[in-house]
């Protein structure tokens, strides 16, 4: 069971799943640490540094860092070529998880984004799946 589990979490493709969710905690964190953060006088409000009395904003950053140890381990087993492509399924999660999290709207034409994105990823993804199965 241990054995399995060591096996699992070491699995570049388990890691890169995890960098993706990673990422996307990441900016729903940073997104309410911005929002919480507290006015500062006008010439430097447009630095975000205000941000930095937020706690979400901190939890934001570890996820980040998380993020990028992870990107890391993945690199060293999967080709930049396939990763890379198979990491922007960022860019579904994180609409999803603002619309579900922070009640953000998505319109219409950004949902036909969405749903493009996720078939380009999901083209990508499938001779790796054929790819993997030989293996």
């Amino acid at each position: 069971m241990i054995q399995k589990t060591k096996e699992l979490l070491l699995n570049p493709w388990f890691q890169l799943v995890l960098s993706v969710l990673f990422v996307t905690t990441s900016e729903v964190f940073l997104k309410r640490g911005a929002v919480q953060a507290p006015r500062l006088p006008e010439e430097v409000n447009w630095t975000g540094v205000s941000g930095l009395a937020s706690l979400d904003v901190w939890y934001g950053i570890l996820f980040v860092i998380a993020s990028f140890v992870n990107w890391l381990y993945v690199l060293r087993f999967i080709p930049l070529t396939i990763a890379f492509p198979l990491s922007n399924f960022v860019h579904v999660l994180v609409p999803l998880s603002s619309w579900f999290f922070l009640n953000e709207y998505i319109s219409a034409q950004r949902w036909c984004g969405i749903a493009l994105v996720l078939l380009g990823v999901l083209i990508v993804a499938k001779p790796v799946a054929r790819m993997e199965e030989k293996l």
